[in-house]
């Protein structure tokens, strides 16, 4: 019997909560729905798809079609549905009650609606930490996926990785399938023939070898050029060809196909990991600069290429120390989570917690948390959307508390974590957080409509800045992974990169020199005088009344003037009550 592979074809398609319906539709057009023309068209051909819950619930909005495809794959049983958390959240980074709570949501879904039975779950840009064994089995999670990065680390080779795995937190198991990270570059942007050339290779290691490509359904049409390239110059039909005309060596399956049909490699333990660039992004930008570095010279000797395997980069969660943005809706999402689980152990389900739990679930979705080569935290429609959701599952509980009627609140807390506590005033109308250092504003949210009205980004250098100005306009009409493409959209934007040198809040006290203006201020270029605007400001309440507060910040600092420090004190009142949609500083 000659050598034989077993090839894994994983869909992933998600649009996050808050962006344009445009865009949606824009790749609903271009991949979403050709891709599952094209592949109903080979009904022996199986794959894995998931879809997230924002595009679940964009497709029950008139695209039938779409749906009815679906259900015809389900029904021969060409597609395996993957399940995930509902909304795409990042599962380690929110409570398990969220955890357990989106996925069951997903669960349900594909069962009610698509009468599937989700046995493997989609894993959120691919990020693994060691205790999600147990949430996964808890959630009735038979296998996930993950990248070939997190085995590589700990020092499995390319034949050591074509099957799947066991792994465990507490006796409590799920099975791994590691992703082929050669596939999935050659998926779509080489031709066709090159990636069976390359399932060859890998049918030659070891015996029946398993090759997994699971990525983003947007590569199949949304990605510069492929629309092109796949259906117009017809990649996609031209690849399922050649696997039908392989079929004697090349073996199409899903995973549970996989599971079904073989035992597993064994156990495995793997440590805190995401795809290769998801790491490099999380670093801090001077290790970001080293890592490539490294990385560029190893790639560069053909004698020390095998090593960049064991370069890693960092961690997912070192998003939140990266950015202060990120960080504080993230504490914010912490905050409003306690309140929806406080609220139900009170009141035990029903629609108010239905209502305030999706909205929750809704700010979790992680596109806006993090940023590397796609805008995530530095689109403001999608933070926007976050805090959208955040003060609408807070308005939603309080609402049901106060019966409707107007309230005022005060209380201390240090909700990001960094030591100090902020001081919080709500009222059924807005919300100030204030925060210790400067006394300045934080994140004052009106209620009605749900915006956060100081949703702003500090200015950061990023390590693409270094080639800003350096690229040029690239005419070539080769197709290449996004993650490859240096070419800019427009010229000039070196000279019009600014960065801040601290975080702009609101109500910070500033001194200045003569001659400041409107422009040296905006592009920090000026030497502040005085040490207010980011100092310790303590706080008390002055005035105490049920329906209305006066609170005082004081702090003790200094202004220069030429050689000399003068002490000064500085006093800001903030006043509000209940009834009032404002507040004066």
């Amino acid at each position: 019997m000659g050598e034989k592979v077993t090839f894994v074809l994983g869909i992933h398609n998600h649009q996050p909560v808050g962006n344009f319906d445009s865009v949606i539709e824009d790749a609903y057009q271009k991949s979403y729905l050709p891709f599952l023309k094209v592949m109903n068209d080979f009904p022996d051909i199986p794959f894995a798809l998931h879809n997230s819950g924002i595009l679940w619930d964009w497709f029950a909005e008139g695209r039938e079609e779409y749906l009815e495809i679906i259900e015809e794959m389900v029904a021969r049983s060409q597609v395996e549905i993957l399940s995930a958390g509902y909304y795409e959240p990042i599962l380690t980074v929110i409570p398990e009650q969220d955890r357990l709570g989106q996925i069951s949501m997903m669960n349900s879904f594909i069962r009610e609606k698509l009468k599937s039975e989700p046995r493997g779950c989609w894993l959120t840009e691919r990020i693994w930490e060691p205790n999600l064994p147990g949430t996964l089995a808890e959630a009735e999670i038979e296998f996930v996926i993950v990248d070939d990065a997190h085995f590589k680390s700990i020092g499995f080779s390319g034949a050591e990785m074509r099957t799947f795995f066991n792994s465990e937190d507490n006796g409590r198991y799920v099975k791994i399938f590691p992703i082929d990270e050669k596939l999935r570059y050659l998926i779509p942007f080489r031709e066709p023939e090159e990636t069976i050339s390359y399932l060859r290779e890998v049918a030659s290691q070891g015996e029946d070898p398993v090759a997994v490509l699971a990525d983003d359904g947007e590569k199949f049409g949304v990605w510069p050029g492929t629309h092109d390239l796949v259906y117009r110059r017809n990649w996609l039909r031209r690849f399922l060809d050649l696997l039908g005309k392989n079929s004697d060596w090349i073996d199409v399956s899903t995973f549970s196909g996989v599971i079904d049909s073989r035992s597993s490699g064994g156990m495995v333990y793997l440590p805190t990991a995401s795809y290769t660039e998801m790491m490099e992004w999380a670093l801090p930008l001077a290790a970001q600069q080293r890592h490539r570095k490294v990385t560029e010279f190893l790639e560069s000797d053909d004698q020390m290429k095998e090593f960049t395997d064991m370069v890693r980069g960092g961690f997912w969660r070192n998003f939140l120390v990266k950015y202060e943005e990120s960080n504080w809706m993230h504490k914010r999402m912490l905050e409003i989570s306690e309140l929806v689980e406080d609220y139900r152990t009170r009141t035990g389900f029903g629609k108010v917690w239905e209502e305030a739990v999706n909205h929750l679930y809704q700010a979790q979705c992680n596109c806006a948390y993090w940023h590397g080569l796609f805008g995530g935290l530095y689109l403001p429609h999608l933070r926007s959307a976050i805090y959208k959701n955040l003060i609408e599952a807070e308005k939603t509980i309080e609402a049901s508390l106060e019966k409707g009627k107007d309230y005022l609140k005060l209380y201390s807390r240090d909700l990001d974590g960094d030591g100090t506590d902020e001081v919080v005033l709500k009222t059924a109308h807005l919300k100030l957080h204030f925060k210790a250092e400067g006394a300045s504003l934080r994140e004052l949210d009106i209620l009605s409509p749900p915006f956060n009205l100081t949703d702003i980004l500090k200015r950061r250098r990023e390590i693409y800045h270094d080639k800003v100005g350096k690229k040029k306009q690239d005419n070539s009409e080769d197709v290449v992974s996004i993650h490859q493409i240096n070419r800019s959209k427009e010229g000039d934007l070196d000279s019009r990169i600014v960065y801040d040198a601290y975080q702009r809040l609101s109500f910070q006290d500033h001194f200045f020199t003569e001659g400041v203006d409107l422009n040296s201020f905006s592009r920090s270029s000026y030497d502040e005088l005085g040490d207010f605007r980011e100092g310790l400001f303590s706080h008390r309440v002055v005035e105490r009344k049920k329906k209305s507060k006066l609170l005082l910040f004081t702090r003790e600092g200094y202004i220069r003037t030429g050689e000399a420090r003068n002490r000064v004190k500085m006093d800001k009142l903030v006043s509000t009550d209940a009834s009032s949609a404002g507040f004066t500083v």
